[in-house]
C-alpha cells in the first residue's frame, strides 16, 4: 500500500511541478507581450504626433545638464549648451488676420 501511496503523491509532485512551469512561462510571456504592445503604441504615438518622447528629452537635457562635470571640461570654464542645429526650425512668417466678424485685440505699445 506504501508503493501505491509514494507512486501516485510522485506523480501529483510532478504534475504540480509542471504545472506551476506551465504557468509562470504563461505570465512571464504575457508580461513581454503587454510590454511589446506597450512600446509599440508608444512609438506610433510619437511618430504620429511628431514629438520627442519625454523620457527621451529628459535623458537628452540630463545629458547636457552633466556636460559639465567630465573631465574634458575642467580646463577651468564651462562651456555653454548650444541648441542642436536639428531643433531649430526656419519658418516662414505670416500676417495673422482676424476672422470675418470678429476684431483683433489691440497692440500693446512697450
Amino acid at each position: 500500500m506504501k508503493l501505491i501511496t509514494d507512486l501516485v503523491s510522485g506523480i501529483l509532485r510532478g504534475v504540480v511541478k509542471v504545472t506551476l512551469l506551465a504557468l509562470t512561462a504563461v505570465f512571464v510571456l504575457g508580461v513581454l507581450c503587454i510590454g511589446l504592445v506597450v512600446v509599440l503604441v508608444a512609438v506610433l504615438r510619437f511618430m504620429l504626433t511628431g514629438r520627442k518622447p519625454a523620457v527621451f528629452t529628459t535623458f537628452t537635457r540630463f545629458s547636457q545638464a552633466a556636460q559639465q562635470f567630465r573631465p574634458d571640461n575642467w580646463s577651468g570654464h564651462a562651456t555653454a549648451v548650444r541648441p542642436d542645429s536639428a531643433d531649430i526650425v526656419d519658418v516662414q512668417a505670416h500676417e495673422v488676420r482676424s476672422a470675418p466678424g470678429t476684431a483683433l485685440p489691440p497692440k500693446v505699445v512697450d
